[in-house]
């Protein structure tokens, strides 16, 4: 009896087993039939996977909270690149760490500059300067250099161009195009998602200078790192910012924070912004000598683990920008 229940317990064992690799084989061969894409930041990640739909298999290669500037690759990162079919990045100007990765791979994954066609914009030291395209196509003959002069390059121009929708649209035709290259029989689905995500982006636009237009005001003020040139440029706002630039890891200078506070009573402003991810420390003590609201404007570079857990998109961050603008503008 015992040798019977035995033997019975043995067979479902193995039939289990067996039906368990069979499932992890027939999950391989499905997945394998989808474009694997890694890209570098938020935006390029929520286009990919609005445009690929079942298509793709899109992973973030920063972690939620991981500082852009400062990133390191890990050779698991550069594994995972080399696996995929096609990497996504910013630019060399934008993410030079990002270009140092693009010229080791050594597979055929494709390589996709995300930034192409999209002028760029100088840091705030010279923040009405534009710079065409073309100039990031440059070469450095010296890696050694490149490295060298990598912080420089992050700050020469600023890195969030998506906060200009006109620039999001462009993103979302460079991906459909590199997606249709690699997968010609998905082209139709590929453009019809992407037009239907242009759409929204469109609208998003619309919105923002609706709100803008009826509000018949211009002005908004940053107490937190300053990374927003793209949306003060696409709307033209008249801005203040404690900082000169996206990073926070200097404290702003006394009379900077006092040109904000000055800045904010001269024209009654009630709102005072502040970066995602970030202490608002600055925006605090503005916010007390102002009495005013502090408020997040995100720069969708690096959403959290929980808004990419609650489903949050592009669309859906920048959305809260424009309704937190438009308290701003009240």
């Amino acid at each position: 009896m015992k040798k019977g229940l035995s033997f019975i317990i043995v067979t479902v064992l193995f039939l289990s087993t067996c039906l368990f690799f069979v499932s992890i084989k027939s999950n391989n061969e499905n997945n394998s039939d989808k474009i694997k894409i890694v890209a570098t930041l938020f935006p390029q990640y929520d286009f990919a996977k609005q445009i690929g739909g079942d298509k793709v298999e899109v992973s973030l290669l920063l972690t939620p909270g991981t500082e852009t500037h400062t990133y390191e690759p890990t050779p698991q990162d550069i594994i995972r690149i080399n696996n995929s079919d096609l990497f996504v990045y910013t630019g060399k100007y934008m993410e030079p760490w990002s270009e140092r990765i693009a010229m080791s791979i050594d597979s055929n994954t494709k390589i996709l500059d995300a930034s192409k066609n999209i002028n760029l914009i100088k840091s705030d030291h010279d923040e009405d300067e534009h710079e065409d395209s073309e100039a990031h196509e440059e070469d450095v003959d010296e890696h050694e250099e490149e490295q060298h002069h990598e912080h420089e390059h992050v700050h020469e121009f600023d890195p969030h161009i998506w906060l200009n929708p006109q620039n999001a649209v462009q993103m979302v035709k460079n991906i459909t195009e590199e997606l249709c290259k690699i997968s010609p029989e998905n082209a139709e689905y590929f453009n019809n998602n992407a037009n239907n995500y242009i759409k929204q982006i469109e609208e998003l636009d619309s919105e923002a200078e609706n709100i803008i237009k009826e509000s018949g005001k211009n002005k908004v003020a940053f107490g937190g790192a300053f990374a927003y040139a793209y949306f003060i440029d696409r709307y033209k706002l008249e801005y203040v910012s404690a900082y000169d630039s996206c990073g926070e890891d200097t404290e702003p200078s006394v009379a900077n924070v006092k040109k904000v506070i000055d800045y904010m009573n001269q024209n009654s402003l009630k709102v005072i912004f502040y970066q995602e991810l970030s202490s608002g420390r600055i925006a605090d003590s503005i916010a007390k000598e102002t009495n005013s609201k502090k408020l997040v404007f995100h720069t969708v570079h690096n959403a959290s683990q929980d808004e990419i857990n609650r489903g949050e998109t592009y669309v859906s961050l920048m959305r809260k920008n424009i309704e937190n603008l438009k308290e701003a503008l009240k």
